[in-house]
């Protein structure tokens, strides 16, 4: 709000609290699927056992969530980074984290938090920064990945892949030294899904997903128009799964496309590791949360790994 200048004022303002406002803005599951934490606006994490449709706690800050694969920890953004155990929602570590940049106007922003395989370390994602890792144990600052923007960790927590407009980089995780550094771009980056394993990433950005070859950057095909909110994939890297401004689909990794939905929620998706669940928030649906079970799911559709499946 500001000043008209004639004793009014102008502009807009939000009211949180009994409104649509409140939604769903970043998800996370467990490694087995059996939890998930859900971040609202505006400051909420609600943790869920998800077999039981049972709520099991509700933690004050955090926008941007993450659970260790155990599901023993919760890294959720508040008061600096805040790692807490999920069985008693007591804070087990502060990572202080300041929001000032040399840009006017411009905050670090994090928008995506995530553990590595065991657990021991953060990485983390902020606006325009370059990508960042911590210690767990100690909360020290273990690595700064230059040109590293949404990066992710492999499945066994090897290496991690990211990138910005210009770079996509594999990083190796025991001595953070390149593994790989190629052309990308020219659009930044919004995701990243990283299947090291089968040398392919997707990468997102404003105006479409691309699978590509994370050696040499080769693109392999398209795998979704418009903004990228989300990309995954499946665990075993035979699907991708991507929601653009032009909707959801899942797709091989040839870019074929198996399924589509245009209108699958407010933009906010998670897949859990084992591939077993799908969570998606819902338009003006506050904190509440759809989850499908994947293979069942996929079973309509034309996947060859689901056509049989019950």
């Amino acid at each position: 709000m500001k000043s008209d200048g004639k004793g009014g004022t102008e502009g807009t303002f939000a009211v949180y609290g009994g409104s649509s406002l409140i939604q769903v803005g970043n998800l996370s599951f467990s490694g087995d699927g059996k939890m998930l934490a859900v971040a609202s606006t505006p400051g909420r994490v609600d943790l869920w056992n998800v077999d039981d449709r049972k709520k099991l706690r509700t933690l004050e800050g955090g926008s941007t969530v993450a659970l260790s694969a155990d599901g023993r920890m919760l890294a959720k953004d508040g008061d600096g980074i805040e790692i807490c155990n999920t069985a008693n929602g007591k804070l087990i570590r502060r990572i202080p984290w300041s929001l000032t940049t040399p840009t006017p106007g411009v905050q670090r922003t994090i928008n995506q938090l995530q553990f590595n395989a065991s657990g021991s370390l953060l990485l983390v994602s902020s606006n325009g920064e370059n990508d960042v890792v911590f210690s767990v144990a100690s909360g020290q600052l273990v690595a700064t990945l230059t040109a590293t923007q949404q990066g992710q960790f492999s499945r066994d927590g090897a290496s991690v892949v990211g990138g910005n407009a210009k770079h996509l980089i594999e990083w190796n995780t025991k001595d953070w030294t390149k593994v790989s550094d190629v052309p990308n771009g020219p659009d930044y980056v919004t995701q990243i899904a990283a299947f090291p394993e089968k040398n392919l990433a997707v990468v997102g950005g404003p105006k479409n997903a691309r699978l590509v070859q994370i050696s040499s950057g080769e693109e392999v095909a398209n795998v979704g128009q418009g903004y990228t909110n989300f990309a995954a994939f499946g665990d075993d890297g035979t699907i991708i799964l991507t929601y653009s401004s032009s909707g959801f689909g899942v797709w091989g990794t040839t870019g074929k496309q198996y399924c589509y939905k245009a209108n699958l929620g407010n933009g906010t998706v998670a897949l859990s590791a084992n591939g077993r669940w799908l969570a998606a928030a819902m338009v003006n649906g506050g904190t509440s949360i759809a989850i499908w079970n994947l293979k069942r799911a996929l079973s309509a559709c034309d996947v060859p790994t689901f056509a049989k499946s019950p």
